[in-house]
């Protein structure tokens, strides 16, 4: 009797273990599965420019020098230049849509003078969400054109290395050059420096802000106002002469800039912009600029640089937890519970164990006794 209630009792516990083993093993299994699918799927999906960036950044500077069309246009050419403005340049970032790896970005700025906005712009991409690299337009928004390389920004996970940029002034790509390391307010960031120029503005949308061709009777009284010398004013006035009337006038584009980017979240957390565009002529092969009708330097705020490193080390901290965290750690529970488990579900079922065998009926020492007797 005892022995049947041992065995049922050993029974039931490798049952147990069993279902235990069996419940271990179905949860790795579940485990691994979803640590690959946040591996496969979730973390790329994640690792790609946002669908809802609704980002602002703040830039401060001075207009060093800007052609006032009005004066221009009224002959006042007393006033025909604004001259050393301190300006505000509020830009704002935003995607209009996406579709799988593919985003429409609206890239929209605003330059303010203590009077009031003084210039603003807003351009339309279609972008890779990975490479961040403009892309053929996949929508219907005629306000999409033509570009190449990077147009608003770098992608997560940024390399130590050169990219190539658009210059939507001349409507051609420019190389972004990798330079460095450097440690900002705590933040490791990838230093990039891109420039180029004068180059010749191509640009129809930059180049309708400027007149196309003026009077020679007009250039000439411009002179003047442009601040030459007198050596380059004589040369100057020379030229002319030989030149048709009205005179076509080209437009030349320079610019220096330096980028610090955090490179995990591809975040670009300091800013900083000289940027030139000047009036030539065409005496030759090539342009000759006779001055520069606009000129504006900025550079990124304190405070949005701050607000930047912020956003940087929550994206960075994100993909930490998303891209290697949950998914490698839901890997390694599931081959935890998997080595526990299996054990217990390959354990065979044994009987009791041997002893000596138990005394029969005629060999118990009291029968024996009572033979005697």
């Amino acid at each position: 009797m005892r022995c049947r209630v041992v065995l049922e009792r050993m029974g039931m516990v490798q049952m147990r273990g069993k279902a235990v083993g069996l419940a271990l093993v179905g949860l790795g299994g579940l485990l691994l599965v979803a640590g690959l699918v946040v591996l496969a799927v979730v973390a790329p999906a994640r690792s790609q420019f946002p669908d809802d960036v609704d980002t602002m950044r703040q830039y401060e500077g001075e207009l060093v020098v800007m052609l006032d069309a009005d004066a221009l246009a009224s002959g006042d050419l007393a006033n025909l230049f604004i001259r050393n403005v301190p300006v505000e340049i509020d830009r704002s970032i935003q995607t209009l849509e996406v579709d799988g790896g593919k985003a429409l970005v609206q890239d929209e700025s605003v330059i303010s003078g203590p009077a009031g906005p003084l210039l603003g712009s807003e351009d339309t991409y279609a972008i890779d969400r990975k490479t961040m690299e403009h892309i053929e337009n996949f929508t219907d928004d005629d306000r999409v054109i033509e570009r190449e390389g990077l147009v608003v920004g770098f992608p997560i996970g940024t390399d130590p290395e050169d990219y190539e940029g658009f210059n939507g002034d001349t409507l051609a790509t420019n190389t972004i050059s990798f330079v460095g390391e450097e440690e900002l307010e705590g933040v490791d960031t990838y230093v990039f420096t891109a420039s180029s120029g004068p180059d010749r503005i191509t640009d129809p949308v930059v180049l309708a802000s400027f007149p196309p061709a003026l009077p020679k009777a007009q250039l000439e009284g411009l002179v003047p106002a442009l601040g030459l010398s007198e050596d380059v004013a004589a040369q100057l006035g020379q030229a002319l002469a030989a030149l048709p009337d009205p005179v076509p006038l080209t437009y030349l584009y320079t610019y220096e800039t330096n980028y610090w980017v955090e490179p995990d979240s591809g975040v670009l957390v300091d800013y900083e912009k000289l940027e030139s565009r000047a009036v030539a002529l065409d005496l030759g092969q090539q342009p000759v600029p006779v001055g520069e009708v606009m000129r504006l330097e900025y550079a990124q705020t304190d405070a949005s640089v701050a607000e930047a490193i912020d956003d940087a080390e929550d994206a960075s901290a994100a993909l930490f937890w998303q891209g290697r965290v949950l998914p490698y750690g839901l890997l390694a529970g599931g081959v935890l519970a998997a080595v526990v488990g299996l054990p217990a579900l390959r354990r065979r079922s044994e009987g009791p164990d041997s002893g000596p065998p138990a005394s029969s009926p005629s060999s118990d020492p009291s029968d024996t006794v009572g033979q005697s007797a």
